[in-house]
């Protein structure tokens, strides 16, 4: 029997062993606490880290991309935040001071000990991808006026607190810069983070749902889809975004739900989801019931602001104190119009004469612009445009009203600007080349008066909204005559002078009344009609121009040729064979354009009765089949007004036969089929056989070859191709393209446009480094092309005059876009050392060894880099801080619609892949 004392001793020792646990009971977060909370800290990290994450990821949707690893990094860190929330409420449920829950305190200990690494781990890699994936910096928000930054900030602020229904409006009468203060808008939330998607569209006056969901679905690069589909496949790639939706100039209701847009409710959804559109007029504003406080009015300008804007376009230096209050005055007449301030403005433009600063004021103070409940009206605004107007030459304001023919919104390619008006008549110089650059200085002169602006590209132009409201004005007689001209109208023309339907789809033309004398301009390309869908088309004898390129004609109607008063004929890019004899009856035809229709076959006889001909273009650059039609040469010859002339070659006699006359080409196919062994393509004549007369100012050319070598120097001796600004090279067999003597910047000196295609058999094309004015270089389906610039260690060939200059000039000087489609082997573009000190748009697709950009910085002038998404995620990167700046830039391409050919084909213009277009 043990004694007291070692009953004590016992109860001693056990107090000991225990005392440890008791206090570890005792002290629940010592057990179990301490790893706990170092778990929850990391825990909390990577909750922030994980927002930053979706963060990146919105921003990097927003231009079509995602991030690499992103989602699946996401994902596995919701499980672990997760299963960390179970764990905290496992913890909290440990009741105090009981002896026995030591296995409760023991499990959350090991599961936290567990847990922490793979945090720690997650929080590392999430750290990565953040650092990797750089927000654009916020923007500064200034007009340069505080007026107009207090409406843009209230706008802004709008756009982010608005409640309940989703929408804003920005409204005012026209002229006041409503579509500036949306693009501000557009610019500001595309450098936020706020939403995954900011599109800008501008909205037709007919607010037609048809016409919206097509621009919408050509900006979110959805496959072609009419009516419902449309609406569906709309409503299915915006229904799980954060999306901002920015609509110019809504003339009146607008259906967003037959649109395909979601809801727009706000109340207890997850979606970030907006609509902000322009309006002249507040009774819209109640059509698309928006809340009062969401409207947003834009005011003129005040005196102060408004004559700042005057001063800075008029230049007023050569005026004279004396005579500064005439433009004083006549600022404060344009009532804060930012829009009639700039083009008057441009208008009064040194003019140094005093009385003609007072003819304007009284033009202004004496009409009835002074009624004060009239002068804010928009025909207002348009009988003080009329002073801009006015002070145009004639062939100017003619110029300038046959733009407003064209759809709102259309952007003008500027050459086929002046085509426009070459073949109307308006322009009519001694020789092409002089028509052309009177052209290219009315497109000049109307955008120094603010009539035409520059489009988004910065090449092309195009009329804003109130401008071109302004012209159709003018051309109706001031309003009185509505029916001058029918635009994008399908209805009877009745006596309309003009009329245009482009990209409609129809396949039948309306009613034309057999009593129509007045229609003049007929403009129906890009449709679907074909031959029997003239089966009515009565003779009008005023018809002069007709276009009826990019459709399906596989002949042409007879009674197209019982126009006999045309001047102008366009029937390229379709797919006819014949051309009847009756063509020749259009004997006062100018214009006469039959481009890429690679059947055709033109009888012997109808081209010399065709004795007013100035422009023929009977060429072909369709790459899946060559025009097989020559034009008889001892035809063309008896054509002695031919101003420009585009046709295929496919014989060496028409080598031969073209050398020795004077005849104006300026379009020029060369194929080169026959002598499939042959190893150069040498397309040349003996020099005594060129006509010493001959000046070929081509301006584009195009080689198709199967033979093994493309010698330019051949090319350039016999055709001077000095002026050519677009070059198409084709041929499967080909692998060098090469100068043998000639630096190729001799050969090619003005050329801005270079496409080599299905060229499968070429390793680089190195010569290209040595075009000075290089613009554009597209490369399509060159399957075995490993790099475009090579080396002197890869051994490229060199001219003369690169031996005996060895020193390389390593810049593209004018490159802005580069597309490079289906080079399976290109695995380098160039060494890194090279410079592009002119390039804005890279464009990449099926290129799937190329993983090193050629960028030691960022380009200066670069705007995006367009290729796959797949792509972009396996480049390497030498220097590991240059991927965030250009991830800024990138935009992914869809490859649910397998569409990034034709939208980087679309992007550029390129007439040869328009039959890809289904």
């Amino acid at each position: 029997m043990a004694t007291p004392s070692d009953a004590a001793t016992i109860i001693w020792s056990t107090e000991l062993e225990l005392a440890p646990l008791i206090a570890m009971v005792r002290n629940r977060d010592y057990f179990a606490g301490a790893r706990f909370h170092v778990l929850r800290g990391a825990c909390e990290h990577l909750a922030h880290v994980r927002d930053c994450v979706r963060t990146r990821a919105r921003v990097a949707a927003r231009r079509g991309r995602r991030l690499a690893t992103a989602a699946a990094w996401t994902e596995e860190a919701e499980i672990y935040l997760l299963r960390f929330g179970e764990l905290r409420s496992a913890h909290g449920r440990i009741p105090r001071l009981i002896f026995w829950d030591l296995l409760g305190c023991y499990r959350v200990s090991k599961v936290a000990s567990l847990m922490m690494p793979q945090v720690k781990r997650l929080c590392e890699e999430g750290g990565r991808i953040v650092r990797r994936s750089k927000l654009p910096q916020p923007m500064e928000i200034s007009t340069g006026f505080a007026s107009r930054d207090r409406t843009l900030r209230a706008a802004i602020e709008r756009v982010r607190t608005i409640q309940p229904n989703g929408i804003v409006a920005i409204w005012g009468r026209a002229g006041l810069g409503k579509t500036y203060l949306l693009k501000l808008v557009e610019e500001y939330f595309s450098r936020d983070d706020t939403f995954d998607l900011v599109l800008r569209i501008a909205s037709p006056r007919d607010s037609s749902v048809a016409k919206v969901q097509s621009e919408i679905a050509k900006k979110l690069m959805l496959a072609n889809c009419d009516g419902m589909q449309h609406r569906a496949r709309i409503f299915d790639f915006l229904k799980e975004r954060n999306f901002l939706l920015l609509l110019d100039c809504v003339w009146q209701r607008l259906d967003l739900e037959e649109v395909g847009i979601p809801s727009l409710d706000l109340v207890g959804s997850c979606y970030n989801r907006r609509v902000v559109f322009t309006a002249c007029s507040s009774h819209v504003c109640d059509q698309m019931n928006v809340e009062v406080e969401n409207r947003i009015e834009v005011h003129c300008l005040d005196h102060t602001e408004s004559w700042e804007i005057f001063k800075q376009n008029a230049d007023l230096d050569y005026l004279g104190h004396k005579h500064v209050y005439l433009p004083r005055n006549i600022s404060a007449e344009l009532l804060g119009s930012p829009l009639e301030l700039v083009t008057i403005g441009k208008a009064m433009h040194n003019k140094k004469d005093a009385i003609y600063w007072q003819n304007a004021l009284h033009y202004l103070t004496e009409s009835c612009l002074r009624d004060t409940q009239w002068s804010g009206s928009e025909e207002a605004t348009f009988f003080r445009l009329k002073l801009a107007y006015d002070s145009l030459t004639g062939i100017l304001k003619d110029c300038f009203k046959l733009c407003s023919l064209w759809p709102e919104g259309h952007i003008f390619n500027q050459r086929k600007l002046v085509d426009f008006w070459i073949g109307s008549g308006l322009i009519q110089g001694d020789d092409i080349e002089a028509s052309y650059n009177e052209g290219f200085s009315h497109i000049t002169t109307l955008q120094e008066f603010c009539l035409l602006e520059p489009a988004e590209d910065g090449e092309a132009v195009q009329m804003q909204s109130t401008i071109r409201d302004f012209a159709l004005w003018v051309v109706h007689s001031q309003g009185e005559d509505k029916n001058k001209w029918r635009i994008q109208t399908k209805e009877n023309w009745g006596l309309a002078e003009q009329v245009l339907l482009v990209g409609l789809k129809i396949t039948e033309l309306p009613r034309i009344p057999s009593n129509q004398k007045t229609l003049e301009v007929l403009i129906l390309q890009h449709n679907y009609l074909e031959d029997g869908s003239f089966g009515n088309f009565p003779s009008l004898l005023s018809l002069q121009y007709l276009d009826l390129s990019f459709n399906k004609l596989s002949n042409i109607p007879v009674e197209i040729c019982m126009q006999v008063n045309l001047r102008y004929l366009n029937l390229s890019n379709n797919r006819i064979k014949t051309v009847p004899v009756e063509l020749g009856c259009l004997t006062r035809l100018r214009h006469l354009h039959l481009r890429n229709n690679p059947n055709l076959v033109i009888p012997n006889g109808i081209l010399p009765k065709l004795q007013n001909l100035e422009v023929l273009d009977v060429c072909s650059f369709n790459l899946l089949q060559c025009s097989s039609y020559e034009a008889p040469i001892n035809e063309l010859v008896r054509m002695d007004k031919l101003q420009s002339l585009g046709i295929t070659v496919r014989s060496e006699t028409s080598f031969q036969g073209i050398s020795k006359t004077t005849l104006p080409i300026r379009s020029l196919s060369i194929v080169i089929y026959n002598h499939e062994d042959g190893y150069e393509t040498h397309v040349s004549s003996e020099n005594s056989c060129i006509n010493p007369e001959r000046q070929t100012n081509l301006f584009e050319l195009g080689i198709y070859t199967r033979q093994k070598t493309i010698v330019l120097d051949s090319i350039h001796s016999m055709w001077n191709v000095q002026h050519v600004e677009k070059a198409y090279l084709h041929g499967y067999f080909v692998d060098r393209i090469i100068c043998q003597k000639l630096h190729t910047g001799d050969i090619f000196a003005k050329l801005r446009r270079l496409d080599i295609v299905r060229c499968s058999r070429l390793n680089h094309i190195s010569w290209i480094i040595h075009l000075p004015l290089l613009e554009d270089l597209l490369l399509f389906s060159c399957s075995t092309l490993h790099q475009i610039i090579a080396t002197a260690q890869d051994g490229v060939v060199k001219t003369n005059q690169e031996k005996e200059n060895p020193s390389v000039n390593n810049t593209f000087p004018s490159l802005k876009r580069m597309t490079l489609i289906e080079a399976g082997a290109l695995v380098r573009i160039c060494s890194p050392f090279f410079s592009f000190p002119s390039l804005e748009c890279l464009q990449i697709s099926a290129c799937p060894l190329l993983n090193k950009l050629p960028f030691l910085t960022v380009p200066s002038k670069l705007k995006c880099i367009r290729g796959e998404n797949e792509w972009w995620d396996g480049l390497e990167w030498e220097d590991q801080d240059l991927e965030p700046s250009l991830e800024l830039y990138f935009h992914g391409l869809s490859a649910e619609d397998q569409l990034s050919e034709l939208y980087l084909f679309n992007s550029l213009e390129v007439e040869w892949a328009s039959i890809f277009t289904p």
